[in-house]
């Protein structure tokens, strides 16, 4: 699977749009009108796109208030170390009491990550995942940002269940083989697009923040070409 847009929601506008351009070093191009979304509202709002490799990544104004995400970004197999060294000068890196480390070995999923914040609270991972051929001899930087990898979903806990059968129906997706499917956390998809399925009010890994529902938009290829807004 893989994520080509992704519509996201935030109060914190423009100290996103600092933040991925003069931080992350990431392309960012700034709009004072949304484009329109065939069944989305018909409010203008204004909105940024970044590029995150081969996926866009937007945000929008949001009209409800500080809506939050969690998303990983997948960058070369061999770049983990160095990325967390690049990291370290921008933002503070999330300190893991499991591992010991603010490097998780997920040893079941072949891969390693760092997570951080960015301003409006979302929580971002960098994700080497060994299994892809995506190793590179150049010194790391944000242009070995390949594509947002994974996105968090979140259900209503009653629903929880009901809602992941239907997704996983209507677009032909499977779970993800290196994960069995726990009672509150479905991943779904492979190492190129995941979704992270978890019940509201469960804590997103590795913070003790809340998960939350919120408004979200995602293009894709999985099967042909699917656009899923919750």
């Amino acid at each position: 699977m893989q994520i080509k847009r992704l519509i996201l929601q935030t109060s914190a506008l423009e100290k996103l749009t600092d933040f991925y351009i003069k931080l992350m070093q990431l392309p960012v191009k700034k709009s004072g009108v949304a484009r329109q979304s065939p069944g989305v509202g018909g409010h203008d709002q204004k909105e940024i796109a970044i590029t995150i490799g081969s996926t866009e990544l937007v945000f929008q104004q949001a009209k409800a208030a500080d809506p939050f995400y969690h998303f990983a970004i997948n960058i070369p197999a061999n770049k983990i170390e160095e990325a967390k060294e690049w990291l370290k000068d921008r933002v503070k890196l999330i300190w893991m009491n499991d591992y010991k480390s603010d490097v998780a070995d997920f040893v079941t999923w072949h891969a390693k990550s760092v997570y951080f914040y960015d301003p409006a609270g979302n929580i971002l991972e960098l994700i080497a995942r060994f299994d892809l051929d995506n190793q590179t001899s150049e010194p790391f930087s944000s242009k070995q940002f390949l594509s947002v990898s994974e996105i968090g979903l979140v259900f209503p806990e009653k629903q929880f269940d009901k809602r992941i059968e239907k997704l996983i129906k209507q677009y032909g997706l499977s779970y993800f083989p290196k994960q069995p499917p726990l009672p509150q956390f479905r991943a779904v998809g492979d190492d190129e697009g995941l979704f992270i399925i978890v019940p509201e009010n469960r804590h997103w890994f590795p913070t003790s923040k809340a998960s939350g529902v919120f408004d979200i938009q995602i293009e894709g290829e999985a099967n042909g070409k699917f656009c899923l807004r919750l």
